[in-house]
């Protein structure tokens, strides 16, 4: 699981991109780099700065130079997979067991962390002068969630080493109506994730109805205004990266990569992930309401020559209800999403085979989605609360892994600015994890629930 969640996390996007569609922002104006932050985006208090940047000529280009520093401490009452992002608890009877000899159920057993490992930094270029034609610009980001190397020769235990993570790396071409991005970015699909300075490595909701991934990609988009509504239209190809490790399909391929160890899994099959996305935008109270429908297909190499299929549907949307109650949310339907985070890190179920019994492969179909309501009480105060789940088809599950059958969670947070930079956030999130039993190759009864609170306390200055 630790492994597929570093293979989806190669590629990229500010705090704010993780709670809006970096497609969606306006080509860039002469003599300035482009924003990045979509006008559909909702605001709050520490979000990128559309001022006063940190940005200068540099020969014949701008050079922009952006970044969240940013310190999470956080607790919970249980075991958390993810730990400093939490994904889902361990269920309350799985037992803890302590160096002394002791245990304790998991349901009992918290963690308190501090960690600055989700902080930023970024670098945006762009030509002093565009010129008539294709308009290139480009973008490298990465944050400090990469490998943790441990100091074994002081504090064996404690002091690791946080390396930097490629987060985003693209070029970006605008001519008129059309753009063109080639590099690592957000997927196509399901593009919004909820807001939170808890989870900026890794998006809130990522295994409990929030899909996402972060890939290398050539993705071309074009816009057309009718009156005062925009038309979006996106399609792309993208990298093939499933990474169900317990499938071990690249057998006999692993270690041929220069770094000596396969950097993901899925790039032995014959054909990218292909997707795309139509999404309507509309002046509404004030602000920008967007609708977008999204759509995805990929096929993973699970024997010499077998593969199993992967595709998804999903509706995204953005909608002022008033001024100060802002709707957002997506909902989805597919098979094998592992590599979206989908099915809660499950894609295809698998029985080895046995004797005369050859092995089995089932794509497990999966539903869920996420919703949110943020309310801008005041310019330096903003409320939000939501809840998502993760609904994998139970009837698709094998023994032998594939047991995870629902993951959701509700949260809350107020967001408090301090200053023109300087952000606080409180957050509370509660959730709930269930697992299903097998009486040989049958489904059994459900598990015993995994349940916990987390309490999130985001300090992030923004430059």
């Amino acid at each position: 699981m630790i492994s597929t969640l570093r293979k989806h996390c190669i590629a990229a996007s500010l705090v704010v991109a993780l709670f809006t569609i970096p497609a969606q922002g306006q080509p860039a104006p002469a003599n300035t780099l482009e924003d990045h932050t979509p006008p559909d985006g909702p605001f709050y208090p520490g979000a990128p700065k559309t001022s006063s940047r940190l940005q200068a000529p540099i020969g014949d280009y701008i050079l922009r130079v952006y970044g969240t520093l940013l310190l999470n401490i956080s607790t919970s009452d249980t075991v958390q997979v993810g730990q400093d992002v939490p994904l889902w608890p361990l269920p309350g009877s799985s037992n803890v067991t302590f160096p002394d000899g002791t245990t304790k159920r998991a349901g009992a057993v918290g963690d308190t962390i501090f960690t600055a490992r989700q902080s930023l930094v970024g670098f945006q270029v762009s030509p002093k002068a565009p010129g008539t034609g294709w308009n290139p610009s480009g973008l490298v980001e990465i944050d400090f969630f990469g490998s943790r190397p441990v100091d074994t020769n002081l504090q064996t235990q404690n002091r690791v080493f946080n390396q930097p993570r490629l987060r985003r790396a693209y070029l970006q071409l605008d001519k008129g109506s059309w753009r063109i991005v080639a590099g690592q970015d957000k997927a196509i699909l399901a593009p919004l994730d909820p807001i939170s300075l808890s989870h900026v490595a890794i998006p809130l909701g990522a295994t409990a109805g929030d899909l996402w991934a972060w890939l290398p990609q050539v993705r071309v988009e074009n816009r057309q205004k009718f009156g005062g509504t925009t038309l979006l239209i996106q399609g792309g190809v993208l990298r093939p990266s499933f990474g169900d490790s317990r499938l071990n399909d690249q057998a006999g391929v692993n270690g041929s990569a220069v770094d000596s160890t396969f950097s993901g899994f899925g790039e032995r099959g014959r054909q990218p992930f292909y997707e795309a996305r139509v999404a309507l935008s509309h002046a509404m109270a004030g602000r920008t309401a967007t609708v977008g429908v999204s759509g995805h297909y990929g096929r993973e190499a699970v024997g010499a020559d077998r593969g199993v299929d992967s595709s998804a549907v999903a509706v995204d949307w953005s909608i002022p209800i008033i001024k100060y109650l802002i709707f957002r949310g997506e909902g989805f339907r597919g098979a094998n999403l592992v590599s979206f985070d989908g099915g809660i890190e499950q894609g295809v179920a698998f029985t080895p085979a046995a004797g005369t019994t050859p092995a089995n492969f089932r794509k497990i179909g999966d539903m869920g989605g996420w919703v949110e309501l943020i309310s801008p009480v005041t310019p330096k105060d903003i409320l939000y609360a939501g809840a998502g789940t993760d609904d994998p088809r139970d009837r698709d599950l094998l023994p032998g892994g594939a047991s995870r059958s629902k993951n959701s969670f509700v949260w809350a947070s107020y967001f408090r600015k301090l200053g023109p930079d300087v952000t606080a956030a409180f957050e509370w999130s509660f959730w709930d994890f269930r697992t299903r039993t097998f009486n040989g190759a049958n489904l059994g009864p459900r598990n015993t629930s995994g349940r916990g609170n987390v309490v999130n306390i985001a300090l992030a200055y923004q430059f």
